[in-house]
């Protein structure tokens, strides 16, 4: 082979080795981007509604009266006003909620607001007579009680355990109660009726289990108890009077709440 093949052939081999070095040079430039950093599962701010059922606790309710023109009442009222004292309110509630979690390796924390409707009622009515010690008088009685919404704020923190949410809240509570009170003693004769609707805070606290069906969307169950203190209706007797007569029933409004929520996450 001669020295001039010889030279072709070097230069094609150093022109194909140089072509190599650029194709891999390109490729490597080329090359796709590291994938962005995982955001945990829990992370972010999420808005959803809820639906389900409250009962409240015992009302352990307290009657009281002011009795100026010594009518007997306060006697009758200790004689026959147990009949009548304690109310346990139940029905439906549900509402929305909008929150924010995020999740430190497999801790969650956030806050939560929440708002409901409800028809978390109960009301209870009594004619009894007084017993011996007392003039022998008829007394009807009717007490109610009614939730009307509720609203929450509250912290939450809990564990996450692949797609399942486990945690507790704890916060501030407010909400709407409705009362009446009407009694009735035809033998005096008297009669007295006192509506109530007052807004009353509190506190709420309770627990629940978040899934997450897909990183959007989320169900789960959550259990609320709530503790508004008490509230105190007056009934004035009809005709009113100058000093008036009045009863008075004050009332426990606290209970329980278990729904379903669903949410979805951004």
């Amino acid at each position: 082979m001669s020295k001039r093949h010889i030279s072709i052939l070097l230069g094609e081999a150093f022109s194909f080795a140089a072509s190599g070095l650029a194709f891999a040079a390109d490729i490597a430039v080329k090359a796709p981007p590291p994938p962005p950093a995982e955001v945990p599962l829990w992370t972010g701010f999420y808005i959803g509604g809820n639906a389900g059922y409250g009962w409240g606790v015992n009302t352990s309710n307290t009657l009281f009266n002011t009795d100026p023109t010594d009518l007997g009442l306060t006697a009758l009222l200790n004689a026959t006003g147990p009949a009548f004292l304690d109310l346990k309110p139940k029905g439906f509630i549900g509402g929305g909620q909008i929150g924010y979690d995020w999740q430190v390796s497999f801790w969650v924390f956030g806050v939560v607001a929440d708002f409901q409707v409800a028809d978390i009622t109960a009301s209870r009515s009594a004619t009894v007579t007084s017993p011996g010690g007392v003039p022998a008088l008829t007394t009807t009685g009717a007490l109610s009680e009614k939730l009307d919404f509720l609203g929450t704020v509250r912290a939450r923190a809990g564990f996450a355990v692949g797609n399942w949410l486990f945690y507790g809240s704890g916060g501030y509570a407010y909400g709407n109660v409705q009362s009446s009170l009407n009694v009735a003693v035809p033998g005096f004769p008297f009669f007295s009726s006192g509506n109530l609707t007052e807004n009353r805070s509190g506190w709420a606290a309770g627990g629940g289990i978040n899934y997450a069906v897909t990183p959007h969307w989320i169900i789960g169950a959550d259990y609320i108890h709530y503790d508004l203190d008490r509230t105190t209706v007056t009934s004035v007797n009809l005709p009113v009077t100058t000093p008036a007569t009045t009863i008075s029933a004050s009332q426990v409004v606290a209970g329980n709440i278990l729904r379903a929520v669903v949410n979805y996450k951004f």
